[in-house]
């Protein structure tokens, strides 16, 4: 099966599309003041490496996510000689616009929806599902754990906007646990509320990211033998510190067992991670091991296959995102065509002509993108973007 033929088999009655109508940028990184009305379909913003091509999609991923996908610091997306940048657009999802928009000052954030400051995250949210193809992505299968948890905790957010603040809970708790297992003398009492607080948080993440690959895995399997013409196997598993091992994707743990192991296993590192100060199990320490036909990918595919892999973990995050939401989510992909070989390249650009959804595409030469469907070509010059005649 062709991906052309398996994207277009995937359609259901219910599904509608977003789309982003305007998009507006001021001091936001180096770009000019921005004002587009994007392509329904296709928009391709052609420059050299270093002018803004790929701050244009973070805007978008920032207006939709409230986070970049690339920097973690507020501050660093601020023009230099700015105290402060927003970001704005109307997004339409099933007939109805609603205008988003981000202003950040310092490292803080505040967001607006149709013009109104959203005081609860979860208002802001659901309204314009994103997904991002970057060429730090193509290193998911050989680079560091991080990067693979990142994927799935993106993954998760597109489709449980709550799991944001979710993360940020744990995250809040290992923190405060960690800096007690950096004094010299640790508070027993005070350690235990900590693991309470730890553990009530890290089981909710290790339950929402275990639901997530059962439903995930399977799409993945058929995507990456679908890319390699069935020539491959390709599979992953969740391993864990909490767990004691690897899980395949149909392993189902409730809360409870969750809590319970998670408590079990700080009991057994507790002397180790007092003498290290800092936290050596949990969520935040986990990994997902990729396979290549019953072998870990990192040390037996060939650099075609680790691309195969990435290609295959982003087409299954589209379809996944669709089947969930009923919606195509806007796709971001940031020059990776030039990085993908010819038959990758090909495989990407069938898919993304039959599946429909809004696609924003940098690169440096416009050649690199074959695709069929009606598109906008933009240059991109000095952080100012304009719509290319040529």
């Amino acid at each position: 099966m062709s991906l052309a033929l398996a994207s277009s088999s995937c359609r259901c009655a219910s599904e509608s599309t977003v789309r982003i109508r305007s998009l507006e940028a001021e001091s936001f990184r180096n770009l000019e003041p921005l004002r587009i009305e994007p392509h329904e379909r296709f928009n391709i913003f052609e420059g050299s490496n270093g002018q803004g091509k790929t701050n244009v999609l973070e805007a978008i991923y920032l207006l939709g996510a409230l986070r970049s996908f690339r920097e973690s610091k507020v501050s660093a997306l601020i023009q230099h000689d700015s105290s402060s940048a927003v970001v704005r657009g109307e997004v339409e999802l099933r007939g109805l616009k609603r205008r988003l928009g981000v202003e950040l000052v310092g490292n803080a954030r505040r967001a607006a929806l149709d013009g109104n400051v959203v005081t609860r995250l979860a208002e802001y949210f659901g309204h314009l599902h994103l997904v991002v193809f970057a060429p730090d992505d193509l290193t998911l299968t050989k680079g560091a754990a991080g990067g693979r948890r990142r994927f799935i905790d993106r993954a998760i957010f597109n489709v449980h906007p709550s799991y944001l603040d979710e993360t940020r809970d744990y995250l809040k708790a290992l923190k405060h646990r960690n800096d007690l297992l950096r004094r010299s003398l640790v508070d027993p009492v005070l350690l235990e509320t900590f693991n309470e607080t730890l553990i009530t948080h890290g089981a909710r993440i290790l339950e929402r990211r275990m639901s997530f690959l059962r439903t995930f895995v399977p799409v993945f399997n058929e995507v990456f033998s679908e890319i390699t013409g069935g020539d491959h196997i390709g599979d992953m598993r969740y391993q864990s510190g909490v767990i004691s091992g690897e899980m395949s994707s149909d392993s189902s743990l409730g809360m409870e067992e969750l809590r319970e192991r998670f408590a079990q296993r700080l009991a057994a590192k507790a002397q180790v991670e007092q003498r290290r100060g800092y936290t050596i199990v949990g969520p935040h320490a986990d990994d997902l091991t990729l396979e290549l036909d019953g072998h870990t990918a990192r040390g037996h595919a060939s650099q075609g296959q680790h691309r195969a892999f990435a290609l295959a973990l982003k087409i299954a995050e589209l379809r996944c995102i669709k089947e969930a939401t009923s919606t195509d989510p806007v796709l971001l992909l940031d020059d990776v065509s030039s990085e993908l070989d010819e038959s990758r390249n090909q495989a990407l650009m069938s898919y993304l002509d039959e599946a429909g959804g809004q696609v924003f595409i940098t690169t440096t030469d416009r050649r690199w993108i074959r695709v069929n469907g009606a598109s906008r070509v933009y240059g991109v010059q000095g952080g100012q973007v304009t719509i290319s005649s040529g």
